[in-house]
């Protein structure tokens, strides 16, 4: 085989959506504008790159774990063109756990305000946290209900997954106790 004229090959993960996502960030791009009147309304930076929902349960927060990596995520991903945060945190939220969520306050703003996170609850009641599956398995694999202070799931299992971020804990544990309140 010619070495000179074969072409590099490109590593999986560019081959993929996170190209796409890795190079938004990259360059700055941002996802959409806040919608006027919401609940992230105001905020000193209008626009943003992300939006993700806290779900309390009773049983916990719902949590993604990441079909690569196996650690634990809230539900959050990158805003398109012309898609509102709130639309960006409902629509992100139904592909990694599969609720359908009603978009709540906002909670907490990361990176400068470029990404938000929202309090969400399900439209419908969760039933069975067992039958919680994502709608699209290129990044979640599983959902769990974790209680964040315990680290034990819905059905008392110890949970040890590793988090995405490492603050994400200590983010959850304070507004999970908050919500309690």
């Amino acid at each position: 085989m010619d070495l000179a004229r074969r072409r590099p090959q490109t590593p999986r993960w560019r081959s993929t959506r996170w190209a796409a996502v890795a190079g938004a960030f990259a360059a700055g791009v941002v996802g959409s504008i806040v919608t006027p009147g919401s609940a992230a309304d105001g905020h000193r930076s209008a626009e943003f790159k992300a939006a993700g929902c806290f779900i309390p349960t009773a049983g916990g927060v719902v949590l993604g774990i990441s079909a690569g990596f196996r650690t634990l995520n809230i539900p959050m991903g990158l805003g398109r063109t012309g898609e509102t945060a709130e639309a960006t945190a409902a629509r992100e939220t139904r592909e990694e756990t599969g609720l359908d969520v009603a978009v709540g306050p906002l909670l907490r703003t990361f990176e400068n305000g470029s990404v938000l996170l929202f309090e969400c609850r399900p439209r419908t009641p969760i039933l069975n946290y067992n039958a919680l599956r994502p709608v699209d398995t290129r990044e979640i694999d599983r959902v769990v209900v974790v209680n964040p202070v315990t680290m034990r799931s819905h059905d008392g299992l110890p949970v040890s997954n590793a988090w995405r971020f490492a603050d994400d804990r200590t983010l959850l544990i304070d507004l999970y106790n908050k919500r309690e309140n």
